[in-house]
């Protein structure tokens, strides 16, 4: 079905006419004016009969304010985890560095793919990233080791980076790159380094970075946490998901959650944030069962479990 432009209060007066409490038309006119109707909708479909198959109406008692309520939750949990993942990209930035230089070379190699998986991780792959992360970076620190040449295909020749140390070059890796690079260093050993400097199994470290790196992604992209099912999920040892289950309550594979209960071990075992899960995470969970199941229990559009979950909280 075509769409049309819809102004502001019109798109209040759609949601009323669909059934959706409004008790205060003004602020949802507002809302809506810094909110995009279709982004808000990503929400408020969970509070509609059978969104998928056309029905837009909304279920008996279905409110405005608790739709967004989880929307504003969402953003709080957003943003703590962001500042969350600054803190440990400089870290592992520090610490692979610092890895790769002791195990294996301190200038240029990391160009060049010297001690870098062919197996696990094809080491002109990972390359291309770095080689493309540094060609565009316009860095001062960048510049001053790149040595003058020519470009080809849009990239920089590994030999143009044979002076830089790694400690210069992992500044200008984006996440991405720096978790590929880790990836691709277990025959090293410093993934392995790297992992026992975090009293982490170096089996799981590579998948838990990987999954820091897809929440930083969706965060930095304004994309839904909340009821949002996680394609790179991390790694963790049996005895560390029993022990996280235990003290903070079932949580399902695919969920935010699971990446959340990596990142506290990397926060702990790092020394960047003690108990952070427990302090920073836990209070928004507590009190909002519906945003709480969302972000441990994902579910998707008119899933049984959550419509009867929203109806209990009438």
């Amino acid at each position: 079905m075509e769409k049309r432009w819809v102004d502001y209060r019109d798109q209040v007066v759609l949601l009323k006419q669909r059934g959706l409490r409004v008790d205060n038309p003004d602020d949802c006119e507002h809302f809506l004016s810094v909110v995009n109707y279709y982004r808000f909708s990503g929400y408020f479909r969970y509070w509609q009969v059978a969104p998928i198959a056309g029905d837009n109406r909304f279920l008996p008692g279905a409110n405005f304010d608790e739709v967004k309520h989880v929307y504003l939750e969402e953003q709080e949990l957003s943003e703590t985890c962001a500042d969350a993942l600054r803190r440990v990209e400089v870290m592992l930035r520090t610490r692979i560095a610092h890895a790769y230089g002791s195990l294996v070379t301190e200038k240029g190699g990391f160009a060049e793919g010297i001690g870098l998986d062919m197996e696990t991780n094809p080491r002109t792959y990972v390359q291309n990233h770095i080689l493309m992360d540094l060609s565009r970076s316009k860095e001062a620190f960048v510049k001053h080791y790149r040595k003058p040449g020519s470009r080809v295909e849009g990239a920089y020749p590994a030999e143009l980076f044979s002076e830089m140390p790694i400690w210069v070059a992992v500044e200008a890796f984006s996440f991405g790159t720096l978790s590929r690079f880790l990836a691709a260093s277990t025959k090293s050993g410093t993934a392995q380094a790297v992992a026992e400097s975090l009293d982490v199994s170096p089996r799981v470290l590579p998948s838990q970075v990987r999954s820091f790196v897809y929440l930083r992604n969706r965060i930095a992209h304004q994309a839904r946490l909340w009821n949002h099912s996680v394609l790179d999920t991390p790694g963790l040892l049996r005895n560390a998901s029993r022990r996280a289950k235990q003290q903070w309550g079932a949580f399902e594979e695919m969920s935010v959650f699971k990446i959340l209960v990596a990142l506290d071990i990397i926060l702990k075992n790092s020394g960047l944030y003690m108990n952070w899960l427990q302090t920073a995470i836990m209070p928004m969970l507590a009190d909002f069962e519906i945003f709480r199941q969302g972000i441990t229990h994902p579910r998707k559009y008119g899933d049984p479990k959550i419509i009867e979950l929203i109806s209990r909280n009438r």
